[in-house]
């Protein structure tokens, strides 16, 4: 049943589809009157929406701007630091974590050599749990090459700092190779390069993927062949981590159904947990920067956070010439947090709350007769 807030702001929605500015401006301006967010805390939900649905009244979305790559007001924190908060106090981020790691872990253990292919490693927040895993289960390969891509020069810098300080922390030998740039900008002789990296390869990608750029009305070819491209250097293994949402080929509709679902649930998690209350808020801060790309962008071929299902991604995957990695059903984690659950399906690890799989985890591997 709607309540008077949800009326106003699908009212809101439709004036301002329609571009009936004025009336969306008074459908907003009466919501925020309804609205205590220091005292109800679903009424932040109505507010980051409600501001997403001005912004793209106001044309803000109009113009290509990555929350990752481009820089918040001085007084504002980058969302990269908002990312690497929300993983360490965010279940759903912890569980993705806990899984892809037990699945890397398997595919790295018991070689000599081995190089781990990272698609936006970001600040090599997952390497420092990975390589601490590694340790601990006596599987560090003797010499470990690991290719991080991603488009922040800043975050490169970060991650192999991070990287070399565990290394000496676990005794790994670990060489790190940076590439700054979008893992779809990378050049063919990059790509040829990759081939003869040392042997197994291993690929992980965790909440990258979603970012590639695609022209309007692309179908989503440029991740495609990022997918093909990732295929066709015979990885023993890739890793994916995503959200399970649709925010890429839904219509503005209901891709702002969608949105409401999937962030809202999230946020009920949080709200669930002991965290402190301004680190909560700034949690939200980081998810209200992807509400706004995802409702308030006018222009389709400027959004960033294109989400996908799983099912999406596993189809995907499979054109692209991967099939499901058996090693993912059999991962067993410990401590994962009693507020979300795992549901197991073939090719993917969902990570829920109360019933609704917020998170994927995939696991695939080339499929056999396929170059």
């Amino acid at each position: 049943m709607r309540t008077p807030k949800d009326e106003l702001l699908l009212q809101g929605l439709e004036h301002a589809l329609a571009g009936r500015s004025t009336q969306a401006a008074e459908a907003l301006l009466s919501l925020y009157a309804l609205l205590d967010v220091q005292g109800v805390s679903e009424d932040l939900h109505y507010l980051l929406f409600a501001t997403a649905l001005s912004r793209r009244m106001e044309g803000a979305g109009a113009v290509p701007r990555n929350p990752y790559l481009h820089p918040e007001p001085a007084q504002e924190p980058r969302q990269i630091d908002l990312f690497r908060l929300l993983m360490t106090h965010m279940p759903l981020a912890s569980a993705a974590d806990a899984v892809a790691n037990a699945v890397l872990v398997g595919l790295l253990r018991g070689h000599d050599e081995a190089t781990l292919l990272d698609v936006g490693i970001g600040q090599g927040r997952q390497e420092r749990g990975l390589l601490h895993a590694l340790a601990r289960a006596g599987a560090l390969p003797r010499r470990l090459t690991l290719v991080g891509v991603d488009p922040s020069g800043a975050s490169l810098c970060e991650a192999e700092a991070t990287v070399a300080e565990v290394a000496r922390e676990v005794g790994a030998a670990v060489r790190f190779v940076g590439l700054e740039m979008p893992v779809e900008a990378l050049a063919d002789a990059t790509w040829a390069a990759l081939r003869g990296v040392p042997r197994p390869l291993v690929v992980n990608a965790a909440f990258a993927l979603h970012h590639v750029a695609e022209a309007p009305d692309s179908g989503g070819t440029a991740r495609d062949a990022v997918l093909r491209r990732l295929r066709a250097l015979e990885p023993t293994g890739l890793v994916l981590c995503e959200p399970n949402v649709d925010h890429h080929r839904a219509p503005v509709r209901e891709r702002f159904r969608n949105a409401w679902n999937h962030f809202t649930r999230v946020f009920e998690l949080l709200d669930t947990l002991d965290v402190p209350r301004a680190e909560r808020a700034a949690i939200k801060r980081f998810f209200g920067r992807e509400v706004d790309d995802v409702v308030g962008t006018v222009d389709e071929s400027a959004r960033c956070e294109r989400h996908e299902t799983a099912q999406s991604w596993m189809d995907r995957l499979r054109r692209a010439g991967f099939v499901a990695l058996e090693a993912l059903e059999r991962v067993r984690p410990a401590d994962i947090h009693p507020a979300v659950a795992l549901r197991r399906e073939r090719g993917f690890v969902g990570i829920s709350y109360r019933e609704d799989t917020l998170v994927a985890v995939l696991g695939a591997r080339p499929a056999e007769g396929r170059g």
